[in-house]
């Protein structure tokens, strides 16, 4: 090898190994986005400590219980996708809803029997697959979110809720 190929060797390692380091890096960064009632406890561990066995066990869970304050229901559940007043001739009520975005499946291989690759677009705003050897774009999208808790607070505290088994 000579010395400008030897060279060329070199810089490619140093680029490969920068590449990696920072694929590393984003994908740690992203790990620590996800929000988890373990998570989320980590965060209130005072307040996780003042519930009761049974309060504590729910939460670990990600479920809600009657009774529960805002406080433990952000615990188990996050923050709400949507929150509402509803009012009725008992009071008023204030509903936070949780979705769940399930994706819907994307049918065939490509045209023509060549497969394709997945790619996130923001002109579609969602992931979509390019075949290979066409120009053709096909949509997958996550569809219609469904709604995966409903919970209903009055004075602070859960009077219902509605959890999607």
């Amino acid at each position: 090898m000579g010395t400008g190929e030897g060279k060329m060797f070199s810089e490619y390692k140093i680029i490969m190994k920068t590449i990696i380091v920072v694929s590393l890096l984003g994908i740690l960064g992203l790990s620590g986005c996800v929000s988890t009632p373990q998570s989320r406890v980590d965060e209130n561990k005072d307040l996780f400590e003042s519930y009761s066995a049974n309060q504590k066990e729910t939460i670990l869970k990600g479920e809600v219980d009657l009774d529960f304050t805002h406080e433990m229901v952000m615990m188990a559940a996050g923050m709400p996708d949507r929150k509402a007043k509803k009012r009725t001739k008992d009071g008023t009520t204030e509903v936070w809803t949780y979705y769940e975005y399930r994706p819907r499946p994307i049918h065939g291989y490509g045209y023509g029997g060549h497969h394709g690759f997945f790619t996130y677009d923001s002109y579609y705003g969602s992931w979509i697959r390019r075949p290979y050897w066409d120009n053709h774009v096909v949509v997958g999208s996550y569809g219609e979110p469904e709604k995966n808790l409903v919970v209903d607070f009055r004075e602070g505290k859960v009077i219902s809720y509605e959890m999607v088994q």
